[in-house]
């Protein structure tokens, strides 16, 4: 039998008629689970699977449409061949709810069940610290999250260390990372944990909307925010955790307190305290002299007793108000010692220097090869350099 020769739009060509031919093709019905659902010049293009297989589906004319990621849907339509890129899709003139998608589905009846046994309680929500020293992200390094937490952290406080674990945020191997990371952090002195990855499809956040990720959230004796997807993505570790925020950015406002305005509210608070003492002394005079005004028949004794008393409140309020004054400047010096010591400018004056290279920090000569340019900053600037020997 001879074979018949086609270049690749004869072939295309000869597929969509065998397909355009079957007339049973030009009006079926399928059903299945949505999926990388998105609307472009008013059109919807989706996937529908199921275990094992899938098929790409258009829908024109898709202003309307309410349908998302997850869920159960059946259509009408016809199959359709395209020529051109050789690639076989599904035409939907219209799409019906079908039940729940069973991702959906499992994700309802997860969150059903840990409800039911107290997992999301507030009683067990445990208190997010006021002032951190140092705050746990468990997210992947290399993405936009990261660097959006670390840029609102240098905004508010630039003297809280970040400490992260790199994790997968999606896919197989997603949940374990997560969970390591979290008992990684059990052993660390980080004062929070910050559990953070962006937008995605309700398949993208699976990894969140495990059992096993739950009761390791839950487990947990450092406190939690959970950041996941947007602002409308909702997943388990969100529920479970001890405080959900909308976006990696808003977790990263709430574990960093604000250096600035907490020194500026201490100082007022000390100069409060000065204020009221001065003012109840000046009040308990006053008190005094009209006294003295008022009873001038009893002058003699009124002003020696009134001496004395004046004498003995005066002593015993400036003592308390030394001792009160002197209590808050030592917190004051204390806290102000704590913070210049985090300061890493203090670190390099005592003759260490950071050392990156690419604008990636060098922790190790395995990161360095003969040659490299280096940079190494100071406590007052910055010097090139170039690897000439490694030990």
């Amino acid at each position: 039998m001879e074979t018949i020769k086609l270049n690749v739009t004869q072939l295309n060509t000869l597929i969509k008629r065998i397909i355009d031919a079957e007339e049973f093709l030009q009006t079926i019905s399928v059903y299945g689970e949505v999926s990388n659902f998105k609307v472009s010049a008013g059109n919807a293009y989706f996937d529908i699977k199921e275990q094992g297989a899938q098929i790409s589906c258009i829908k024109f004319g898709a202003y309307n449409l309410e349908i998302k990621n997850g869920d159960m849907v059946l259509l009408t339509g016809k199959l359709n061949y395209y020529v051109k890129s050789g690639k076989l899709s599904y035409i939907a003139n219209t799409i019906e709810p079908y039940g729940l998608g069973e991702l959906y589905k499992k994700y309802i009846e997860l969150k059903a069940r840990l409800e039911d046994e107290g997992l999301f309680d507030q009683r067990f929500k445990k208190q997010l610290p006021k002032y951190a020293n140092k705050v746990g992200v468990i997210t992947s390094e290399t993405g936009a999250v990261i660097r959006d937490i670390v840029h609102v952290a240098k905004k508010k406080n630039r003297f809280t260390d970040i400490l992260v674990y790199p994790s997968k945020v999606q896919g197989l191997g997603a949940e374990q990372d997560i969970i390591s990371g979290i008992n990684y952090f059990e052993n660390t002195d980080v004062d929070v944990v910050i559990i953070a990855r962006g937008g995605g499809s309700f398949e993208d956040l699976a990894p969140f909307n495990t059992e096993t990720l739950a009761r390791a959230i839950f487990a947990s004796s450092k406190p939690i925010i959970s950041a996941v997807g947007h602002e409308t993505d909702f997943s388990i570790s969100d529920f479970v955790s001890d405080m959900r925020a909308p976006t990696p950015s808003v977790a990263a406002e709430i574990a960093f307190y604000d250096y600035k305005n907490t020194k500026t509210e201490l100082s007022s608070t000390i100069n409060c305290i000065i204020g009221q003492a001065q003012n109840f002394v000046k009040t308990k005079s006053q008190n005094i002299l009209d006294i003295y005004k008022n009873n001038a028949c009893t002058l003699k004794n009124l002003c020696n007793n009134s001496a004395l008393k004046l004498k003995a409140t005066s002593q015993n309020v400036l003592t308390t108000i030394y001792s009160l004054v002197e209590v808050k400047k030592q917190q004051l010096a204390k806290t102000t010692s704590i913070i210049e010591k985090s300061n890493p400018l203090t670190i390099l004056k005592s003759g260490y220097a950071l050392i990156s290279k690419d604008s990636k920090k060098i922790t190790s000569t395995d990161q360095l090869e003969i040659g490299d340019n280096i940079n190494l900053m100071l406590s007052d600037g910055k010097i090139t350099a170039i690897v000439k020997n490694k030990e």
